[in-house]
């Protein structure tokens, strides 16, 4: 038995913010990143709270959040003891959010009667999934933590908070929407509920991802990319990741590459290793036949084939490293990590829906092909 569900409540367009306005004598507390507290756009969002309500900020918010901002975001909401919580920002905010709020509630037993997402960067997805990624700096695993109690009652995309997104953050979290998708899409939890999400947050990343890292301020391929994020997040949520996300947060937890990053370079070689399966194959050579990447004739294998030099392509075309000796990682040290990267991508629970269980060695051979 499978189930599909939707929970977030979905406000898009440029009057969204306006959502923020159904709050009066609450106690809301804001999670940002440093920046974005001093930034106009944090301004602009709270310009749409009432007066009655009492605004607390919490921006100690670093990349790959560690279990220790958790922790001092517990101790800081047990202290306010919010009555609705907003994250703004991109993927660590919501993140950090997530998981403050997760453990807050149980370790106080309080309860909020909001959650509000409001992402600043398309590409997580955070805003409607399950899932939070904490990072443990001192043995350099990242956990991620999947539970309903973490969904956001509602998230408010407004393409506006992106145009300011610098064209590298663009492309990284934009390539992380096109694993999300194409994860999905081989998970063996998969519906045709998440595909058809799938499908389309694929479509529109091939479609509008070059304009937005090259065009920053082109309104309409931003707009495109803040939804395909979103329905790759919900897509994701639903049917599970795979070996791309069990590698690429062992990846980013040890060479500090950003997460998008890491999946790009590893999807291609993903796309070739999760082809063995038959199945898989075919759902493969189906979304690059629909995506006009190869023609329809084409037998399954050179499609699958296609759709992995398109990708790596797409990432070029991005001005994204495709390996991590071009983002400065050095090969002796990026081979003296390739036993506990296997070990701790084997445990990730994303790996858990791939289509197929590799083995440790088999793990290795995949992260090897980004070294150099």
């Amino acid at each position: 038995m499978k189930k599909w569900s939707m929970k977030p409540e979905i406000y898009s367009g440029f009057a969204s913010l306006e959502r923020l306005q159904q709050f009066e004598k609450e106690t809301l507390c804001f999670v940002c990143d440093p920046y974005l507290a001093e930034s106009d756009s944090l301004k602009r969002i709270l310009g749409y709270v009432k007066r009655t309500n009492s605004v607390e900020i919490f921006s100690d918010i670093i990349p790959d959040p560690p279990i220790e901002t958790v922790v001092q975001g517990i101790e800081n909401m047990t202290r306010v003891q919010p009555t609705v919580v907003i994250a703004v920002g991109g993927g660590s905010a919501i993140d950090t959010a997530k998981a403050m709020l997760f453990f807050y509630k149980r370790t106080t037993g309080n309860k909020v009667k909001r959650f509000v997402a409001i992402p600043t960067t398309s590409g997580t997805g955070s805003e409607v999934t399950s899932a939070s990624v904490i990072t443990d700096t001192q043995n350099k695993i990242k956990y991620p933590i999947f539970h309903e109690a973490i969904i956001p009652h509602e998230a408010i995309l407004d393409a506006s908070l992106v145009m300011s997104s610098p064209p590298s953050v663009t492309a990284f979290s934009g390539l992380d929407v096109l694993t999300h998708a194409i994860e999905s899409l081989a998970s063996v939890n998969r519906t045709n509920y998440t595909n058809a999400l799938a499908e389309k947050a694929t479509e529109l990343v091939f479609q509008y991802l070059p304009t937005c890292v090259n065009q920053g301020m082109e309104i309409e391929a931003r707009v495109q990319m803040h939804e395909a994020s979103t329905l790759a997040g919900l897509a994701f949520d639903a049917a599970g990741l795979g070996v791309c996300h069990a590698i690429a947060h062992q990846v980013g937890a040890n060479f500090k590459v950003p997460h998008g990053l890491a999946n790009s370079m590893l999807l291609p070689y993903v796309i070739e290793a999760n082809s063995k399966n038959k199945e898989t194959r075919r759902n493969y050579a189906r979304i690059s036949r629909k995506l006009g990447i190869c023609p329809p004739s084409l037998p399954d294998h050179l499609a699958v084939s296609n759709l992995s030099q398109a990708v790596q392509q797409l990432a070029i075309e991005c001005k994204a490293p495709i390996k991590l000796n071009s983002f400065g990682v050095q090969e002796d040290a990026a081979l003296l990590a390739e036993d506990a990267i296997a070990n701790n991508a084997l445990n990730d629970t994303t790996f858990k829906t791939n289509p197929i269980q590799f083995t440790k060695e088999e793990i290795k051979e995949i992260y090897r092909k980004i070294i150099k």
